[in-house]
C-alpha cells in the first residue's frame, strides 16, 4: 500500500474508528500507524496472515464506505481550505497566518471529539 493510501486510512480511522469493531480498529491502527507487518499482527492476534489481510481489506472498504456516505473528511478538508484562504486574504505575516490557521485547526479538531 502506498504512503498516500496509508495516510488516508489513518485519517479515516480518526474519523470513523469508533464505528468499527475493536478487532478491526486495532488491526488497522497497527498496520497504518505503527507500520506493523501482517506477520507481526497475526502473531499478536494469534491468527493467520491471510486472516489479518482479509480483515484489513474489509476494514479499509468499510472506512471508504463510511466516508462516501457521511463525508466527514471531505467536509473537514473543505473547512480547513476555507480557513487557509480566509487567513491568506487577511494579509497577515507568516507568523500571524500560522497562528490563525493553527487556532482554527485546533477548533476543527475539537469538533471531532
Amino acid at each position: 500500500m502506498d504512503v498516500g493510501k496509508l495516510v488516508r486510512m489513518s485519517v479515516l480511522l480518526d474519523f470513523y474508528g469508533g464505528m468499527l469493531t475493536s478487532t478491526q480498529y486495532e488491526i488497522a491502527r497497527s498496520y497504518v500507524d505503527y507500520n506493523s507487518s501482517l506477520a507481526e499482527i497475526a502473531e499478536d492476534t494469534h491468527t493467520s496472515r491471510q486472516a489479518v489481510n482479509d480483515i484489513l481489506h474489509r476494514t479499509f472498504k468499510k472506512l471508504e464506505d463510511f466516508e462516501s456516505k457521511l463525508g466527514f473528511l471531505k467536509k473537514y478538508e473543505r473547512v480547513l481550505y476555507s480557513v487557509e484562504q480566509t487567513a491568506s486574504a487577511c494579509e497577515l505575516n507568516a507568523e500571524e497566518y500560522r497562528a490563525v490557521v493553527e487556532h482554527f485547526t485546533k477548533l476543527i479538531e475539537s469538533l471531532k471529539e
